[in-house]
């Protein structure tokens, strides 16, 4: 019993020294733990001043038009590239922002400012007055662009009203408010001249000016200026109409009265 006993004592014990033996094997020096941790430190510490330095009204950028010595130039705004074109201004369809045959505008591309039809004299008369009708504008288009819906007409109404009634007048008569002020007279969109020019003569007149009215191609939209030709259309037709003819009165004449008795 006592032979077996030691032997026991003995097996335990040889494991525990194994045991032993192999922790300290893998056991990481305690050297290195603290330069890991150090190094670790170090580097959250650095991280944390750099944040904190940085403020938000101090970034490192460059506000528009602001002088730089970074480039050469000295310009922070850096120039476009060749033949760039802002998103939606790419303007293809030639008709509807020229109001021009897709055939006579590349001509006119060179004096996009000028009026390509004819403009009117001192006199106020057109410098083609032996033509009328579409062969006075022979570059402007004759049909609209765009499909014309009542949404359309009542979008030209209001446009109408805010920019071209005050010389034109509310039926286009050409008698508006600066007109009745002492203001040259604005020409009548129901004179035969007008009638039957093309539309495009008047988007050509609105985007460009002509005569002694100024051009709004800055104040108004392509597509507001063909809706304020359609709501003119719509002028020029309700004025067109004949008056209708005064009903004659069908009732008897009474009959004349002398001294007072019936005759």
């Amino acid at each position: 019993m006592l032979a077996m006993w030691k032997f026991r004592e003995q097996s335990a014990n040889s494991k525990q020294h194994t045991a032993g033996e192999g922790c300290e094997r893998f056991a990481v020096p305690r050297g290195v733990k603290r330069s890991v941790s150090c190094c670790l430190l170090f580097a959250v510490c650095c991280l944390l001043s750099t944040s904190c330095r940085r403020d938000m009204q101090d970034q490192p950028k460059m506000k528009p038009y602001r002088s730089t010595v970074f480039f050469k130039d000295g310009l922070s705004s850096r120039p476009l590239v060749e033949g760039t074109v802002p998103r939606g201004f790419l303007k293809t369809d030639t008709e509807f922002f020229t109001g021009k045959k897709a055939s006579k505008a590349s001509s006119n591309a060179n004096n996009s400012q000028a009026p390509a039809g004819p403009q009117p004299n001192a006199a106020g008369t057109s410098n083609a007055a032996n033509l009328t009708g579409a062969a006075a504008y022979p570059d402007d288009v004759e049909l609209f662009p765009l499909p014309v819906t009542k949404e359309v007409v009542e979008r030209g109404r209001e446009r109408y009203e805010i920019f071209c009634s005050v010389c034109h007048g509310p039926t286009g008569n050409g008698d508006g408010m600066i007109v009745r002020r002492g203001f040259r007279r604005a020409a009548s969109f129901n004179d035969d001249r007008l009638r039957q020019a093309p539309v495009g003569h008047f988007f050509d007149a609105i985007t460009n000016g002509w005569g002694a009215m100024p051009a709004y191609a800055s104040q108004i939209p392509a597509q507001d200026r063909w809706a304020i030709i359609a709501y003119v259309r719509a002028l020029q037709l309700s004025q067109s109409q004949p008056a209708p003819p005064v009903a004659a009165s069908t009732s008897a004449t009474p009959a004349k009265q002398s001294g007072g008795q019936h005759q």
